[in-house]
């Protein structure tokens, strides 16, 4: 053992010329064995080798690391260690040692049971005192785990970079310290503009609050994630999704964190959208049930308003038999009364058949006697709004091929918006147009309300858009659908003294 490690011994101090032989022995042994202990010590693998790749040394982390003993290696070629077909590699790799001093890299290398790992390799030439080249040294240290977790973290930062589209790195005070450029162009900087700068200068002054709390719950569990609206350069907002990841030095220390963020602008306004329409669809359900319970109790109320009209008809004999002003007056109050209650079944008779249920069929209808019919439905709504409507109705019969019921769904709801918008104005007029127009039958709505501005004239007819609170969008909507299903067309434009003019037009029948 000594032999072999002679060939690699530490330089040591020359002896005085005053020594005796026996001396210089003596502790030319003593150095021996303790270069031998001085080596042993050593934790990671030590292989020595003579010039042509024998094994001259084999330390024990070399026994730990590839499970071999000394015994069994000593003598035998270091390509031991290395894949087979890598033998001629290991060899290359000496003679770069030799003729250069040294040599470092990594590589894959092998056990006594077969198995492989990957090892940093430092690889030394070893001289006499002359310099005479006398073998090999080699120090392999096993680093598997941290180039399996190296290749999983760079594996990781790729899926990271892939999945968000901005990444940034900010310092304990939260000031950016590494913008990646497209980081800084969803955010509309240049990326040297934003170094130096708080993150509150890319969150609007209201979401703030969230943020922080997102940024505080970083620094409690390492990372948070949070959604929030976000602010560009030139003041307009979007919203962002933010992975907070936090940071630590060499000494694991805590430095900062890493900012990954992803504009979800597009996801967040569907989202309202969804819930804004299963909202509305939910109020249609109501309406549509409401229609049922309405149709239902118009029947009810029907019964008693026929009783109404006989009691009035068999009063008005029994008031024929009075004579003078009282008798007069009584019978005219009873001709009110029945007057009255036949209206009010016209009007329940209009209903029922408005919300019933109908398989659209279409029949020739003079377009005066459906606008009528329809208006007639709205007359409280126009009596409580102390709103007139004026009839403006073609002289000559206009005749369309229709759906009667369908028909006055698109007038009720056009005369109705029209009794809405000028409900709070001082002069409440509506005018209700027919005429026609070569081929087509024309219908106009026009009312004296506060009108809608250009960009809503163009969506007045998208599903569920509307400018009212409490509205649904459905109305013109619908009314649009039925109309184009009818072949024909409808329009809103500007009411030249205020307010707004609905238009729509269907084929006429000769």
């Amino acid at each position: 053992m000594n032999e072999r490690v002679n060939e690699i011994e530490l330089p040591r101090p020359r002896s005085a010329a005053t020594e005796t032989a026996q001396t210089q022995r003596s502790r030319s042994g003593t150095d021996a064995h303790y270069q031998s202990q001085l080596l042993d010590s050593v934790q990671e693998s030590l292989i020595g080798t003579n010039l042509d790749g024998e094994v001259t040394y084999w330390g024990r982390g070399a026994e730990q690391l590839y499970g071999y003993t000394a015994d069994e290696v000593i003598g035998k070629s270091v390509t031991i260690i290395v894949q087979p077909d890598e033998e001629h590699v290991e060899r290359e790799r000496m003679r770069q040692v030799f003729e250069t001093g040294s040599w470092k890299g990594v590589y894959q290398q092998r056990r006594k049971d077969g198995t492989t790992f990957w090892a940093s390799t430092i690889i030394s030439l070893v001289t006499d005192e002359s310099g005479t080249p006398t073998g090999f040294i080699g120090i392999d240290i096993d680093i598997t785990d941290q180039k399996r977790a190296r290749e999983e973290l760079d594996q990781l930062n790729l899926a990271i970079e892939n999945a968000m589209q901005g990444i940034s790195r900010l310092d304990r005070q939260g000031r950016f310290i590494m913008v990646k450029p497209q980081y800084a162009q969803m955010l509309g900087y240049q990326t040297d503009e934003l170094i130096g700068q708080s993150w509150t200068v890319t969150v609007p002054e209201d979401s703030v609050p969230l943020a922080r709390e997102g940024y505080e719950a970083m620094l409690r569990e390492g990372r948070a994630t949070l959604e929030c609206r976000a602010l560009r350069k030139d003041g307009s907002v979007f919203f962002k999704q933010l992975l907070l990841v936090k940071s630590y030095d060499e000494c694991g220390t805590h430095d900062g964190h890493y900012c990954f963020m992803s504009d979800v602008t597009k996801r967040k306004q569907a989202e309202i959208q969804l819930r804004e329409k299963e909202s509305q669809l939910a109020h249609i359900s109501r309406l549509s049930t409401m229609g049922e319970l309405v149709a239902g109790i118009a029947h009810e109320i029907n019964q008693p308003l026929y009783s109404i009209a006989n009691f009035a008809a068999v009063a008005e004999k029994k008031l024929e038999m009075l004579d003078g002003e009282l008798g007069e007056s009584l019978q005219e109050m009873n001709r009110l009364i029945a007057q009255q209650a036949v209206h009010a079944g016209e009007i329940i008779k209009r209903l029922r058949a408005f919300v019933g249920k109908t398989d659209g069929v279409r029949s020739s209808l003079d377009m005066n006697r459906v606008v009528r019919d329809a208006v007639a439905i709205l007359a409280p709504l126009a009596h409580s709004t102390d709103a007139s409507i004026r009839f403006e109705l073609s002289s000559s019969p206009v005749v369309v091929h229709a759906d009667r019921v369908q028909l006055e769904q698109v007038l009720v709801n056009l005369v109705r918006n029209a009794l809405e918008a000028v409900a709070d104005r001082e002069v409440r007029s509506i005018t209700v147009r027919t005429s026609s127009a070569g081929s087509m039958v024309q219908v106009t709505v026009e009312d004296t309300g506060i009108g809608v501005s250009g960009d809503a004239q163009e969506k007045l007819f998208d599903a569920f858009y509307t400018s009212k609170a409490a509205g649904l969008g459905m109305g013109l909507s619908v009314s649009r659908t039925i109309v184009e299903a009818h072949e024909g067309r409808i329009w809103a434009t500007k009411h030249p003294g205020g307010g707004l003019v609905v238009q729509f037009t269907l084929p006429s029948v000769p």
